[in-house]
């Protein structure tokens, strides 16, 4: 932020922000809670990432799981539009191609395996076909560990990196289904 002043960006994901920690409150006993987070998170009303996809790696099942992906293309709705919209989202998350493409990958632990994460990362965002990947690890619970791999739409997009990963790491507080 330059001097004290907020930019209308910063109030924009300030806004995005103050929604996540009740969404993922209402939306615990819900299977596809971590979807609905990841699209707040990603929606050109938060980060406006052009794709997104978040891993949850767990090395004592020697098992990488995708959990939700997120593709500008296929959005939908705002933050505000999804909590009052749960089954619609759900239905259209569900006819999401790239959505689906995440949610069946599953792969050996990269973690167990102690493979490089950028291999890793190089790997699964040439499957996704996602350019110039970004990646995110997260430690969250039962051990596991969190990997989202994202696309940046724009270099004006780059300079929200600290307030990005301070989103991403929202995601380790979503159940694990």
């Amino acid at each position: 932020m330059e001097g004290n002043e907020m930019t209308s960006r910063h109030k924009q994901l300030l806004r995005c922000f103050a929604h996540l920690p009740q969404q993922i409150l209402s939306l615990h006993q819900i299977d596809n809670a971590t979807e609905f987070v990841l699209h707040s998170l990603c929606h050109e009303g938060g980060f406006n990432l052009s794709k997104a996809a978040y891993f949850i790696d767990n090395p004592d099942f020697d098992c990488l799981k995708g959990v939700a992906g997120f593709n500008k293309d296929e959005e939908v709705h705002t933050c505000d539009d999804i909590l009052a919209n749960e089954d619609y989202f759900t239905r259209h998350m569900d006819s999401c191609q790239f959505n689906k493409r995440v949610r069946r990958i599953t792969a050996p632990s990269v973690k167990k395996i102690d493979d490089s994460i950028e291999k890793a990362v190089s790997r699964l965002a040439a499957l996704l076909e996602i350019e110039d990947p970004s990646y995110y690890t997260l430690t969250i619970k039962h051990n596991n560990f969190g990997l989202v791999i994202y696309e940046q739409k724009t270099a004006e997009d780059h300079k929200m990196q600290e307030e990005l990963l301070t989103g991403l790491a929202l995601l380790g507080f979503c159940p694990i289904n």
